[in-house]
């Protein structure tokens, strides 16, 4: 499967740059710790899901939708401390977290196919 036909691939996409775009505005000092860690957690899910197709087989696609489920699990942990610590609006946590939910229910609709 070409990873571009993936629709967890886009939904991770999406994501990416709306917490690019976030952690703009993070403190100096925030943008080298938490910051990173977000931006690096975020860049995973989709690099898994892409390697994952790449490698051509149903198994390595299904092994790439757990270890993206799992960096997308790190990520929102992320985001909820960011949004804690007063890094993230209310209204940016809210549609971060709608974007999350988005890209969790497109990994289910891929492990289903």
């Amino acid at each position: 499967m070409d990873f571009r036909d993936l629709n967890a691939l886009h939904a991770a996409h999406d994501l990416v740059v709306e917490i690019h775009d976030v952690s703009q505005s993070f403190p100096a000092d925030n943008q080298f710790s938490l910051g990173k860690a977000i931006c690096s957690a975020s860049l995973e899910v989709p690099a898994c899901l892409a390697e994952g197709c790449g490698r051509g087989s149903e198994e390595a696609l299904a092994e790439a939708i757990k270890n993206a489920s799992g960096a997308t699990a790190r990520l929102e942990y992320f985001v909820l401390l960011a949004g804690q610590l007063g890094l993230i609006d209310e209204e940016t946590l809210g549609d971060l977290t709608e974007l999350v939910t988005d890209l969790k229910t497109e990994f289910t609709k891929a492990s289903a196919q």
